[in-house]
């Protein structure tokens, strides 16, 4: 997915506005709340959330500035969620740079992922829409569940592909859902229309996991942005670990369950071999083609426009 050429196409006018908003909204009168966490912003990301909502407010006719505001504040949700995400992680690299309680301390990292919360629901409230809010009020309620949910798994070392799938459905799924919904609210759509991109959002999240999980394995450092292997190197069991688990030789099975254990990082070149050689990646590649599938057949119901190929374009990398 060529996300930028999407971004750059029928909606460029408005992800330039988005980019000078959310500068403008993270204004303090205390000058370093506004400058550690204007610096993860400034550090690009993809905007994958924010350009969802533009899309299917425009989709659905919306074309008032509110859909601008709103997609702000979701943004600024994502940004608030990986600072506090990094601290917990105790993670080194984000977007490319320096994470930012590396970069300052973990005080700094817990406290400014508060002040871009509490950004993020400034902007919502001045929306006056209370069934916005409490979509995305529900949505941050849920992300932070599936944090709580992750770590708890983590320590126990036993995640299932049930388990994986219920926190991923929660970190991830849960806000791309809300954004599309709450652009929806604004479109004033249908029953049957939100219900359909309530779904599609919903699905989308999920293979957009599978494959950033995926990449840290596979992937580059330049893709991704961050260190490869990290999750592995952080005793993070996610689906392609939970796959290869279940594929691979008892013997195998054994080196990568003390490896994590132990976090030996010298052994994930010898681990990602074993995945490749189990089949994991082919059952994965799988489970990604029945989401997107659904993805696309819940966009067929939408009324035909640049804005829906765009979003069709999202999900089947055509971009």
């Amino acid at each position: 997915m060529d996300l930028q050429k999407i971004q750059h196409g029928s909606i460029q006018k408005e992800m330039e506005i988005l980019e000078l908003k959310l500068t403008e909204f993270l204004s303090s009168e205390v000058s370093l709340a506004t400058k550690v966490a204007s610096y993860l912003v400034k550090s690009g990301g993809k905007r994958i959330r924010p350009t969802l909502t533009i899309l299917t407010g425009k989709a659905f006719g919306y074309k008032d500035k509110n859909l601008i505001t709103l997609a702000c504040a979701i943004e600024l949700l994502h940004t608030a969620s990986l600072i506090h995400d990094d601290v917990v992680d105790q993670s080194d690299i984000r977007r490319g740079k320096t994470s930012i309680h590396r970069k300052w301390d973990n005080a700094h990292g817990v406290l400014v992922g508060d002040f871009v919360y509490s950004k993020a629901f400034q902007l919502m409230s001045s929306l006056e829409n209370n069934k916005i809010i409490t979509i995305l009020a529900d949505s941050t309620n849920r992300i932070s569940e599936g944090e709580i949910l992750q770590l708890t798994l983590k320590k126990k070392n036993k995640i299932k592909e049930k388990d994986y799938f219920d926190i991923i459905g929660r970190k991830t799924a849960e806000l791309f859902k809300a954004s599309v919904q709450s652009a929806a609210l604004l479109a004033k759509v249908s029953k049957d229309q939100y219900q359909s991109m309530t779904n599609f959002a919903y699905s989308l999240g999920i293979v957009f996991q599978l494959n950033d999980d995926l990449l840290d394995y596979m992937g580059k450092e330049f893709q991704t942005g961050k260190k490869i292997g990290k999750d592995f190197e952080e005793g993070k069991l996610t689906l392609p670990l939970i796959k290869t688990l279940d594929l691979c030789t008892k013997k195998e099975a054994s080196l990568i369950r003390s490896s994590l254990l132990s976090k030996k990082f010298e052994n994930f070149k010898e681990v990602r071999s074993i995945m490749k050689s189990s089949g994991a990646l082919n059952e994965i590649d799988k489970i990604i083609q029945k989401y997107s599938s659904s993805c696309v057949s819940e966009l067929e119901k939408l009324p035909s426009s640049p804005y829906k190929q765009s979003l069709k374009k999202i999900v089947t990398g055509q971009g």
